[in-house]
């Protein structure tokens, strides 16, 4: 097996002090990403206490239009839809049905409303960032397993790639890409959430035998169009609430499927998750047993997550 610490399903298991550090870490970082939201809240609120002296006012500036939008429960995609003859009709009700009614409290409840929508916008911001923090810790423990071995690599965020001198450990955040050499001068590159045409869905993770000069555009698509470029497949799932594990693991082993049916099963498959409770366990450990998965880890292992990098690295 190509876990040595993955000796059972009950290993696989998220325990209760891995679950409290990790909604601890989100908690902590879901305060540093409102902090934007709630400067813009009192930035509204001064421009309102300086130019508005009733509801109706708010129609007269432009300026925060937008926000004021916001206010009224229009989200930024929404807002996109929308002419400005809408806008303005909606702005109207607003005031006629919400401010009016406040009296001179309508600046209050303007923030409280464009708050209630701000936190909606933080909410989809977090749960792209609980994606971004389990590759963050991925590209730290395949990078220093790359360091430990002395094995030079370069890796990309948008554009090409940088050599690993340049890395420091406030970049693992927006690595899109890894590449290296073997000992045997083979190519590696490993990339992050990148489209497999042959299940016709992004993956999390995908190991390939060549190198780009980018994480992007014609030459990469070409690699990842033929199948004889891939060396390992995987999914990746960071969240830490239980009561969405289960759901994580169907979509990761649905999507792992897929690949299995697309490669004729001879594709190597590894699932990382970090919410990992006992019936989804047992589940991941009897497809890692029977060779469905070539290796599998709980991303807040880091016994296992260091002996999978391991494995991902030595293909």
């Amino acid at each position: 097996m190509n876990n040595l610490h993955v000796i059972s399903a009950a290993s696989l298991i998220t325990t209760p002090e891995a679950r409290r550090s990790g909604f601890l870490e989100y908690a902590l970082r879901r305060n540093k990403e409102a902090i934007p939201f709630i400067d813009k809240a009192k930035a509204l609120k001064a421009t309102l206490q300086a130019h508005t002296n009733q509801p109706a006012d708010i129609l007269k500036i432009d300026k925060i239009r937008e926000s004021l939008l916001e206010s009224a429960g229009i989200s930024v995609k929404a807002k996109a839809h929308l002419s400005d003859v809408d806008k303005r009709r909606l702005l109207t009700d607003f005031i006629d049905k919400i401010l009016i009614p406040c009296g001179q409290e309508y600046i209050n409840e303007i923030i409280y409303r464009y708050l209630l929508t701000s936190g909606d916008a933080l909410g989809g911001k977090m749960r792209n960032i609980v994606g971004s923090i389990a590759n963050e810790k991925l590209n730290r423990f395949v990078i220093s397993q790359l360091q430990i071995c002395q094995i030079n690599f370069s890796f990309a965020t948008n554009s090409g790639f940088f050599v690993s001198t340049e890395y420091s450990l406030d970049m693992a955040e927006a690595i899109k890409a890894i590449r290296w050499e073997t000992n045997s001068g083979e190519q590696r590159l490993l990339i992050y959430n990148v489209h497999v045409p042959q299940v016709s869905k992004n993956i999390d993770i995908v190991l390939l035998n060549k190198f780009t000069e980018t994480a992007k555009g014609k030459n990469l698509k070409d690699i990842l169009g033929d199948a004889k470029n891939y060396l390992a497949i995987g999914e990746l799932k960071g969240g830490i609430d239980p009561a969405g594990a289960d759901e994580h693991w169907k979509t990761a082993n649905t999507a792992l499927g897929r690949v299995r049916i697309a490669f004729n099963g001879q594709l190597p498959l590894i699932f990382i998750g970090a919410a990992i409770e006992s019936a989804m366990a047992g589940e991941i450990f009897d497809q890692y047993q029977n060779g469905y998965l070539a290796n599998c880890a709980n991303l807040t292992n880091d016994d296992q997550l260091a002996s999978a990098c391991e494995w991902l690295v030595n293909l």
